[in-house]
């Protein structure tokens, strides 16, 4: 189905071949083998949440800052990218969406992600693209549900409530009902509402998943190397 060795990206190493079906259960093991490749044991947060994203359902992932959310995004877009899907991983600020985009790249290949942020555009048409909240708000309200937006993975989802920005966080939850969500914060409080916004919008399950404290063993960074 696939081989993890030789040259590029660990994840792309991993990619099943073209023209085969994975279930979920088949690249959540893929993705595991990368997990365990990288000598990181999962904490139970993070470990619910790659679950239930293996699993096609949106995720409101609460934890605190250094808890590992990254590798849980970096499950999204594998899981988009095996199946021949596009994602989209959005940060609220130029510098952390460049800092995505080369996490990025080390995991899964610099042909296969992209970068978009108003002023720089690299790869535009690759199938995971990292962006401003605000570009891909403009991207759904143009498009809605024809937009290529399989996963959408919204960092520093906080900012939904920020007077000034918030509206950039609140779109695409409203017009891109085809899509799947991973929604992650330190500081979101109760993610009660989002859930059953999630899955009254997507008609997807929707899963929170919170814990009180970082794991040591998480806070690793999730490239090997730099594309």
């Amino acid at each position: 189905m696939h081989s993890d060795a030789g040259p590029g990206a660990p994840l792309e190493r991993r990619l099943p071949e073209l023209g085969s079906e994975p279930t979920g259960d088949q690249l959540l093991e893929l993705f595991l083998s990368y997990v365990e490749e990288l000598g990181v044991e999962l904490y139970p947060a993070q470990d619910e949440a790659i679950l239930e994203v293996f699993s096609g359902n949106n995720v409101v992932l609460n934890t605190p800052t250094g808890s590992g959310k990254s590798l849980v995004a970096l499950a999204a877009c594998f899981k988009a990218l095996a199946e021949g899907r596009f994602a989209f991983y959005t940060a609220p600020i130029k510098a952390l969406v460049s800092e995505k985009f080369f996490d990025l790249c080390a995991a899964l290949g610099p042909r296969n992600v992209g970068m978009l942020t108003g002023d720089a555009s690299v790869n535009r048409d690759a199938p995971v693209l990292c962006c401003t909240a605000e570009i891909l708000a403009n991207l759904a309200l143009r498009q809605g549900r024809d937009a290529r937006a399989d996963w959408v993975v919204m960092d520093e989802f906080h900012y939904y409530s920020d007077r000034d920005r918030g509206v950039a966080w609140q779109l695409p939850l409203l017009t891109l009902p085809d899509s799947r969500f991973l929604l992650m914060s330190a500081t979101l409080g109760k993610p009660e509402f989002f859930v059953e916004e999630l899955e009254r919008r997507t008609g997807a399950p929707a899963s929170p998943a919170a814990s009180t404290a970082p794991s040591p063993s998480t806070s690793r960074a999730i490239r090997p190397s730099r594309c």
